[in-house]
């Protein structure tokens, strides 16, 4: 089983129609299964307002999109939802759509997310026979995400990020080492250009299920694509064991 990636570092703005125009160009010119987008490209990372009726039409033009295209487009937006407005990570295809909240929000210099709501657990979707764990940015640093999804039978996980400068090393750090320890692939999707947060460091990646390095862009707006291999996952299983050796009788005192 493989799956096509597009990571597409392309910097979202506060013109909900622009951003909808870009998604449908990439994926014109751009081939793939599924299309990951930055944090909150939609609207813009760093907008504190959303109109609902704007962000239902923009939600409606990408179900279209999808069943027109056959695609899936994994989409960093603000969802509002009972009176809550949550930093969400939404994954569109023709079955329909999946949602996973920030669980983790970022509120410290340079970062303020104090608009949203923290989401309150994990969520995947399977599509074209592989199975996808959402994350968004910040997320990454707590590990206990990744390996739910491993031992929960992902794949591969999605993240979406609006990554600044100074987060730089820290994601090149811990992204390929979520990916060797859960081998799972990790697809990490950040902005690009200057924002609210200051300057992100680009760097969208793809990681192998032991922690390598398959496609990486630049520092500006770059799509990159990476196929996804079941039987690179089942090989790398086979050569590091971890989830096979977990143990769930040791007592943590």
């Amino acid at each position: 089983m493989e799956v096509r990636i597009a990571l597409c570092q392309v910097p979202g703005s506060g013109d909900v129609n622009g951003n909808l125009e870009e998604v449908r160009r990439i994926t014109e010119k751009v081939s793939a299964d599924i299309y990951l987008f930055p944090e909150l490209f939609l609207t813009g990372y760093g907008c504190r307002s959303f109109d609902g009726s704007v962000l239902a039409k923009a939600e409606q033009s990408l179900k279209e999109l999808c069943c027109e295209k056959g695609i899936a487009v994994a989409m960093g937006m603000p969802v509002v939802r009972g009176g809550e407005t949550f930093n969400s990570l939404v994954f569109f295809s023709p079955e329909g759509r999946t949602e996973y909240d920030k669980l983790y929000l970022a509120n410290f210099e340079p970062y303020n997310e104090e608009v949203f709501t923290p989401g309150r657990g994990p969520s995947m979707v399977e599509w074209k026979g592989m199975r996808f764990g959402l994350l968004i940015c910040y997320d990454a640093m707590f590990p206990e995400i990744h390996r739910y999804y491993a031992t929960h039978g992902a794949d591969a996980v999605l993240m979406a990020s609006a990554s600044a400068e100074q987060s730089e090393y820290a994601m090149s750090t811990v992204l390929p080492a979520r990916s060797f320890e859960n081998t799972v692939y990790t697809l990490f999707c950040n902005n690009t250009g200057t924002g609210p947060a200051g300057r992100y460091f680009g760097g969208s990646c793809a990681y192998s299920p032991l922690g390598k390095a398959l496609a990486k862009a630049g520092t500006g707006e770059e799509v990159v694509t990476v196929t996804l291999s079941s039987s690179e996952i089942e090989s790398a299983r086979k050569i590091r064991t971890h989830l096979a050796d977990l143990r769930s009788d040791i007592i943590w005192n």
